[in-house]
């Protein structure tokens, strides 16, 4: 199955979703796609994407609320900083202690201490019309990002995620969520040194563009020992994790 005919039977599979919808909603949304897609979590570390523009906002309680684990964990990359952004927890009685947004062509680190489920339903990218070639705004800057595609595209290339051709020396460093173990190709000579990166749908990865000096690429960053402390999560950081490419 082509990667386009995929995309189109998700975004049929909910055409009714929001028929009850308010005329006022429908108006709005009238011309866009709908669809949903099923993210299987794993126990640990998962580099997750929020790849559909939710009607009440791309925020973590909108998008992720029954069959959430207890304390789980997400935090953000900041490619400004080069850092980790401050770890939101979820409760289940209050939701999430900092409602991150999680916008299309962004990444996040979610921790959980069991494998769970979540469904993300809302709106495709308006500029997404039906045609297998689209190519999203491009990233600029260099360093490392935490990014994934606009789009809920199986096996969506290095492209469909910066907006460019990859150039010497940008590496990409995938996280399985299954194995909790990290692989790292590199683009040299006109080729990736470990395969093309591809990401699933609903899945992160950390690229590292441009010639800013790299992060390293032994290990996926973790977030900071301090700010996990002060949460009282030491336990759940990061986990060692080997190299395997």
């Amino acid at each position: 199955m082509t990667r386009l005919k995929y995309f189109m039977l998700i975004c049929l599979a909910l055409g009714g979703l929001f028929g009850s919808a308010t005329e006022s909603r429908a108006q709005i949304f009238r011309d866009e796609i709908v669809g949903y897609y099923n993210l299987a979590l794993s126990a640990g570390d998962n580099l997750i994407a929020n790849q559909l523009l939710n009607p009440g906002g791309n925020n973590l309680n909108n998008l992720f609320a029954l069959g959430t684990p207890q304390g789980a964990t997400f935090t953000k990359w900041n490619a400004t900083t080069q850092a980790y952004l401050p770890v939101s927890t979820y409760d289940a009685d209050s939701g999430w202690s900092i409602n991150y947004d999680l916008n299309l062509g962004e990444g996040g680190l979610l921790h959980t201490s069991t494998d769970f489920n979540n469904t993300f339903v809302g709106y495709y990218w308006p500029e997404f019309n039906g045609n297998d070639l689209v190519t999203p705004p491009p990233v600029s800057g260099s360093g490392l990002f935490l990014l994934a595609s606009w789009l809920p595209f199986g096996s969506a290339t290095f492209n469909d995620v910066v907006g460019r051709n990859p150039h010497e020396g940008d590496y990409v460093q995938l996280l399985d969520a299954l194995t909790q173990t990290t692989s790292t190709t590199t683009f040299s000579e006109g080729a990736w040194t470990q395969g093309d990166p591809l990401l699933n749908v609903g899945q992160a990865a950390f690229f590292h563009l441009g010639d800013a000096t790299p992060f390293g690429i032994s290990a996926v960053p973790e977030p900071s020992t301090y700010a996990l402390f002060g949460l009282g999560l030491v336990a759940l950081g990061w986990r060692a994790v080997r190299r395997t490419a």
